[in-house]
Parts: C-alpha cells; structure tokens; sequence
C-alpha cells in the first residue's frame, strides 16, 4: 500500500475514531465530561459490547463517498451521468432509510451497498433537520435552500469529496464547491455549508498537495475560501474570522486546551470546523492529542472529533493513529474497504473489456454480503 491510499484510510478511519471517542460524550457539559472521566475529561474509548461505536456523523460521509462511486462508476460505463451532487442526495436518502424503525425492506430501491450492512441500520444520534430534509421531495442547494439550519450535520460528508477528486482532472473551486453542495443538501445557510467546501478543501491539499505545515494549509485555505465565496456570502467572513480565532487560541499556551475549545462554541458547522482545526495545530502531529483535544467541551463533540480525525487521519496515515483508537473500531473493515475504493476508482469502463465482479456487485446492482 502506497503513502497515498494509507492516507485516504487514515482519512476515514481517523475520521471514525475521533468521531467514536466525542460521540462517547455527546450532549455532556465540560463539567459533565470531567466528573464521568476525571479532570482531564475523556482521554479514550467508552466500549460498548467490546465496540467503539461510530455516530450518524461517519455514516452520512461514508455514505456520500458511496454515492461519489455510484455516479462515477455510471459515468465510466456510459459516458453520461447527472451531476455528482445528484448522487450524493441519493445515497444520502439512502442512509435517511436506515434511520425509520422497522428494519430494512427488501424491495427497497437503492443506490448503495452500505444500506445492506446491517451495522448501519443504528440510530446513532442523527441530527433531527437532516432527516427533516432528507424526507423531503427534493433536498436544498446552495441556490434554492431547504431551510436555514447551520448547524454541523452536513461537514463530515464532505471529507469524501475531498479524498475522490483529484485536482489534476477537477480544479480545485470545483472541488470546494462539490464539497459545500454535499452539505447544503439538508443545510441551507452558508454557515452551514460553506464549511464543507473549507474541509473539503482542507481534505484535498492534504491528500494531493501536501502542504509546508497544518498552519501553512490554514493559511492557504482561508485565502482560497475568500476568493471563491466571499463576494456571494457575507458569511464567509464569519468562517474566516473563527478560523483566525482557532490559529490564536492554539498559540494560547497558557489556556488549557478545554478552555480554548469552550471559546469556540463548536455548535454551528464553523464552529466546529474552528475548534477541530484549533485541535489541529496545537497537537501538531499527535492523532491521539488532537482528538481528545476536539472532544473535551461541552458543544458536538463527536463531529469536532470527527472533523479533526479525518484531517489528523489524511494528515499521518494510518501509522500515526494509535492502534488502541482502531482496534475497536466499528466497521473498521468496511471503513478499508470503501477508502481503497474511493482511492483506485472504478476500474471498468465503456472502451475497455476489463469486468470487476466485485465492482459491478456494489455499485452497479448495489449488493453486499456481510461476513
């Protein structure tokens, strides 16, 4: 395995965990989280059944990388395909169907193979306005929005289209733009989606540019996300000011790292965008620092940590994250699997003879079968 596909692992996985570990202290206060795990709060995994259980947070991004697959495996067998945004709303619903009570149907019409993984099928605290949007007849856009949530529901969905489009074959404003579509789908104002483009394009330097260092991608990040957004959304200039703040709070050494992400709030999407890139630079090369750094506060933080261990995670590779963090992990397997897909790509296409059974059975008749 080359260094570029362990960092697309790395990216899901650590994506995975860091969301694992908040999700263990979801809706806690501060307080709450110290008092349960001690003064340090909350350092590692609070087993359920031997599993470090992932929440709705991994599962709507693994999902939208599974529509990414679906739409591009169509446009290289036929040469046509809607836009991408199209797909991801699909599979999207897709995981909206796994949320219902009553189990799955049979004759449920589909466009992914992660609906037939059982393990998906739990409620694991979806934020209540994706499904609002997810039941409704058409899902918002950047143009037309469903509503004006800002929350973070829609951010992590957007680390996939970071990992899948290479800037070599999609520009980069393209990129950021498919990844502020993934979550205007069901958030509607630019606080809420306009982090999506930012992660996506944080996910796609990392992955295919390899920047100087965390804080140079930040820079370079904020400039770029002014350029192409800042002239149609005011708010913009609210994601950059927080992503300011975030550089100044992880200089701040004499604040606890709790006390900078209290400051931060980490309840809107930017928000929590912030306080996990100010995990990021304050535990510079260090997964387990930066994770439990994005989940000890009192705002969401299983997206927090969710949002720093995809960056940390594409960041290091899968060697930089402890294996304590993945060996428990739920879905671990299914989590390789989908990232080493989303890395090699569909591997048939119209002018080529070549037929991939395995491919053609996940994302052209959309079947799976579980271990």
């Amino acid at each position: 395995m080359n260094r570029k596909q362990d960092q697309f692992r790395g990216c899901l996985l650590g994506m995975a965990a860091g969301d694992a570990l908040g999700y263990c202290v979801e809706d806690q206060t501060l307080q709450q989280i110290q008092e349960n795990f001690g003064p340090e709060g909350i350092l590692g995994y609070d087993l359920i059944n031997g599993y470090a259980q992932i929440s709705a947070n991994t599962q709507l991004a693994m999902f939208t990388a599974n529509g990414l697959l679906f739409g591009a495996t169509r446009g290289s067998l036929r040469g046509v395909m809607a836009p991408y945004a199209r797909y991801m709303e699909a599979a999207c619903r897709d995981w909206a169907k796994t949320q219902r009570y009553g189990g799955r149907k049979t004759d449920e019409r589909i466009c992914t193979w992660l609906y037939r993984v059982t393990q998906l099928h739990a409620r694991r605290h979806p934020e209540l306005v994706v499904l609002d949007a997810l039941n409704k007849p058409q899902s918002g856009t950047m143009e037309e929005p469903v509503n004006q949530a800002k929350g973070c529901g829609g951010l992590t969905r957007a680390a996939a289209v970071g990992l899948f489009f290479d800037p070599k074959r999609l520009s980069q404003g393209e990129i950021d733009r498919i990844g502020a579509e993934a979550a205007a789908l069901t958030h509607g104002n630019p606080l809420g989606f306009l982090p999506g483009a930012t992660l996506a394009h944080m996910v796609s330097k990392i992955i295919y540019d390899r920047p100087a260092s965390m804080r140079a991608l930040v820079h370079e990040t904020k400039e770029a996300m002014d350029k192409q957004f800042g002239s149609s959304f005011p708010q913009t200039e609210t994601i950059l000011r927080l992503l300011t703040q975030a550089e100044h709070l992880a200089d701040h050494s004499s604040l606890s790292a709790q006390s900078a992400m209290e400051q931060l709030g980490a309840i809107t999407g930017a928000e929590v965008l912030a306080a996990a890139v100010c995990a990021c630079l304050r535990f510079p090369g260090d997964y387990s620092g930066a994770i439990v750094a994005a989940v000890n506060h009192a705002g969401h933080s299983a997206c927090a940590g969710a949002v720093a261990g995809c960056l940390m995670g594409a960041w290091l590779g899968t060697e930089g994250i402890p294996e304590f963090f993945l060996e428990p992990l739920e879905l671990r397997e299914v989590l390789e699997e989908l990232s080493d897909d989303l890395y090699h790509g569909c591997p048939m296409s119209a002018q080529s003879n070549l037929f991939d059974d395995q491919w053609d059975r996940k994302y052209i008749q959309c079947e799976y079968d579980e271990a």
